[in-house]
């Protein structure tokens, strides 16, 4: 299943490539006829997008309609125009103030679903602090640090929270399965004509709420991933050094060529090592290459780290050492690790992250044996 996520997202990555628009400052004012990517700084969408909307920024406003789904990603996000399929968002801080045709998945440190929010299908919500004040027509789903329902569910309810609390308009009209830290509470006339059971069996669930619910599961294991990323990084920048410094050099003018190069990668090695091992005499090269490529990936989101680190080095013309751009890495490989636990939005952040990186240094490679072939 991981693996038909995994293509499906690369199939689509590559569909955005001649439609992705990226700018500081974005705002639609005509009818988009069909899908529509967009990355800028600050987003402003204000007439109706007649196939699916993906943008990424800052912040981001979508005042009109999308007439497809609509997939999202920034530090803050505020929705009014009406979504007709289903809505994927991962956000710092995003309000939803419209009627969502099918159903929503979002993820973000403060959430927000107004009086006029209407969710057509199913809302699995992620988030720190989470206001649930409108209408949920399926089931919904919430895990959250701190929780306030204040509005009506007609479908069933699962809620793994810190601290719960129940608004005069919360309405359950399905079975409610909770737990709380807190230990039970009293849903009083919240339930109409069912019941809710507080469900010890999903302490287990609720175990990673304590922190910031960024899907970590301990602080043990984040310490450890620090340290060994650490410890990776230092020797990749050690032995790399010159190789990661040369290859961010024409990465603001080529990065879309990067990215098409990186998914070659990223999808025509599998294949390459698939024909190797359906060729008996190619098996040990289809096991080595396979290593090798399990391997990159394994350590992608290190290697890619170095790249931006070196990248933002140019980009802002700061003499950083060998230290300093380790270090630079070393946070890129936390906000990366943060960012790609989100779902859905995460596989396809981690594809077009590796698709650049490898892309860039791929080029560089090519580049490099191009210019010491004699002529």
């Amino acid at each position: 299943m991981k693996t038909k996520i995994f293509l499906l997202a690369a199939f689509y990555a590559m569909a955005c490539l001649g439609q992705t628009e990226n700018s500081s400052e974005i705002r639609i004012n005509e009818t988009q006829q069909d899908d529509t990517y967009k990355a800028g700084e600050t987003i402003m969408v204000d007439a109706v997008v007649q196939g699916d909307l993906v943008i990424a920024g800052g912040k981001l406003t979508v005042n009109d309609s999308v007439i497809g789904d609509f997939t999202a990603a920034g530090g803050e996000l505020y929705l009014r125009g009406y979504v007709a399929d289903d809505a994927r968002l991962a956000f710092g801080r995003a309000t939803i103030d419209s009627e969502i045709g099918d159903d929503l998945i979002i993820f973000g440190g403060e959430v927000t679903l107004t009086e006029n929010a209407v969710i057509h299908g199913n809302l699995q919500c992620t988030g720190g602090k989470i206001n649930m004040k409108g209408k949920v027509l399926g089931d919904m789903t919430v895990k959250g640090g701190e929780v306030l329902i204040d509005g009506s569910i007609s479908g069933t309810s699962k809620i793994i929270v810190e601290e719960l609390s129940l608004g005069p308009k919360a309405e359950f009209y399905k079975e409610v399965q909770y737990y709380s830290e807190d230990g039970e509470i009293d849903f009083n006339t919240a339930l109409v004509r069912t019941e809710a059971q507080f469900n010890e069996d999903l302490a287990d669930d609720a175990s990673d709420l304590s922190m910031t619910t960024l899907g970590t599961k301990s602080l043990k294991m984040w310490l450890f991933y620090i340290l060994s990323s650490f410890l990776v990084i230092l020797v990749l920048h050690a032995l790399f050094k010159d190789a990661f410094s040369n290859a961010v050099g024409d990465l603001d003018h080529h990065w879309l060529k990067h990215f098409g190069v990186g998914l070659i990668y990223l999808i025509g090695i599998p294949i390459a090592i698939l024909i190797a091992f359906l060729l008996i005499i190619g098996i040990p090269l289809g096991l080595f290459t396979a290593a090798v490529f399990i391997f990159s990936l394994l350590l992608g989101h290190m290697v890619a780290a170095l790249l931006l680190a070196y990248y933002l080095r140019n980009k802002k013309d700061k003499a950083w050492g060998f230290w300093m751009v380790t270090l630079i890495a070393l946070l890129f490989v936390i906000v990366l690790r943060a960012l790609t636990m989100i779902p859905y939005a995460g596989i396809l952040l981690s594809i077009v992250v590796l698709a650049i990186t490898y892309g860039a240094l791929t080029m560089k490679v090519i580049n490099t044996k191009r210019q010491l072939a004699p002529e």
